[in-house]
């Protein structure tokens, strides 16, 4: 990848930018990219975790059910009924590496905690001078740390919180001698409501709360709030039970049902557009799970299809495997495959 001269001081902002081609995480198109696409700082906080949300569409803010909900809706965590351990690696764009690893455990009725650690790295990107000169290297890395807790339901509420610090590095290699650090601290705040009607959840979660814009070698990272807001409608299908497949002494009401979930979510932030998340999942009796979402990326020209995802996984009694396919357009596809573990 190469970058034009620059006065580091005067257009310090450049390497905020370069990260934020590296990371991509609105999707924009390369064409549509100018300077400010790279004034909000913090990529990393708004890339989802888990593969089973980004084949979702990243709808799954009122889908929230597992240990992703560390980062999706931390009111949800009040939901797991035993302790649950989750590990994701992402395949992204550009080379671009991520890790993410989480756990979450109920203490008792009303309150459930949870951890997570997320890593994002770059390999080292020459820093080009001209066609013909370079001057170095530099690589790009952010770690976000994030500590969360869940209510128990009353009246169908739950409310939860989630305490962040996200750390961002550019290193240069001979061009400079010490790397450049800047750090946020910030919370998300969730709320989910399950009303008086089955199978349908609402949720809800306001980001970066508190966090305040940064001053760095880097210059001045501001801090985007994003507001999202979503709703999934959970069915039983039934199908027909075949009397001679049963075990001995099995009755059909014991047979597990075909589940579907239809999700929608809608993500905003003062000055920017609102972006529309639609997506699906169907569970088969066996623990199969094909997955499907749509994303509207607002501000981007990519084709239809490129707004697409899928995914699928399988789950048993004390484990569940998850893939996840995000396009890109001409900029490539990514791909996420997470394993998340029950305990007993």
């Amino acid at each position: 990848m190469k970058f034009k001269r620059f006065n580091f001081k005067k257009h310090n902002i450049s390497l905020v930018f370069a990260a934020t081609i590296l990371l991509y995480v609105n999707a924009v198109d390369v064409k549509a990219i100018n300077l400010s696409a790279g004034r909000d700082g913090w990529n990393a906080l708004k890339i989802g975790v888990g593969a089973r949300a980004p084949a979702m569409g990243d709808t799954f803010v009122a889908v929230a059910d597992d240990v992703n909900s560390i980062y999706w809706n931390p009111s949800a965590l009040g939901r797991l009924s035993r302790p649950q351990f989750s590990a994701m690696h992402s395949e992204w764009l550009a080379d671009v590496r991520y890790e993410w690893i989480g756990f979450a455990q109920s203490f008792g009725k009303w309150v459930t905690l949870g951890s997570d650690v997320s890593y994002i790295w770059t390999g080292e990107i020459p820093h080009t001078i001209s066609a013909d000169e370079h001057s170095g290297s530099f690589d790009y890395n952010n770690m976000v740390v994030r500590v969360a807790a869940g209510s128990g339901s009353y009246k169908g509420i739950r409310i939860g919180t989630a305490y962040q610090i996200a750390q961002q590095n550019v290193a240069f290699v001979n061009k400079f001698k010490s790397n450049m650090k800047a750090q946020l601290n910030s919370m998300n705040i969730g709320v989910f409501y399950q009303p008086p009607v089955e199978g349908l959840h609402l949720g809800a979660i306001l980001r970066n709360v508190g966090g305040r814009s940064q001053e760095s070698e880097l210059g001045s990272i501001p801090v985007i709030r994003y507001f999202r807001i979503g709703v999934a409608y959970t069915m039983s299908i039934q199908t027909p039970i075949d009397v001679s497949q049963l075990k001995e002494g099995q009755i059909p009401d014991q047979v597990k049902e075909n589940k579907l979930i239809l999700a929608a979510d809608v993500n905003s932030a003062r000055g920017r557009l609102t972006d529309l998340h639609l997506g699906l999942e169907y569970v088969f009796q066996n623990g199969l799970a094909l997955r499907g979402g749509y994303q509207s990326r607002s501000g981007s020209n990519f084709e239809f299809l490129s707004k697409l995802s899928g995914g699928f996984g399988y789950a048993t009694s004390t484990y569940r495997i998850d893939y996840a396919f995000v396009p890109f357009g001409d900029l490539g596809q990514t791909h996420r495959v997470s394993f998340t573990l029950d305990f007993l």
